[in-house]
């Protein structure tokens, strides 16, 4: 798991699957299991303040504590959550947690 990660440190309840099964409407079958290369792909595509925006989002905090947290407020605030859940939908990131699904089924038929 993510021992050590911010996710756990913001988010203990949730996994990032479960938060991403939500996102994108999808089965938890559709997604990747292994919670660290879900995370890798979420860094990977985000920058460090649109992940602890998510991060803190998903968390149930306040819109206060995650603007102190980002030093943004208002407007700005929304903008960039807005911004970062846009690109967490993105079909890239959407397509890496499911690729390896799909890597699979192709192995196993060939």
């Amino acid at each position: 798991m993510l021992e050590n990660s911010l996710w756990l440190r913001y988010n203990p309840e949730k996994t990032i699957r479960e938060v991403l099964v939500r996102l994108y409407g999808c089965a938890a079958v559709e997604i990747e299991e292994d919670e660290r290369e879900l995370y890798a792909s979420l860094k990977r595509h985000l920058t460090k303040k649109e992940l602890k925006m998510v991060m803190m989002s998903e968390a149930g905090c306040t819109p206060e504590e995650i603007g102190a947290e980002v030093a943004l407020e208002g407007e700005a605030l929304k903008k960039a959550q807005y911004k970062a859940y846009r690109k967490i939908r993105q079909d890239k990131i959407r397509l890496e947690v499911r690729a390896n699904k799909v890597k699979e089924a192709i192995e196993e038929e060939v």
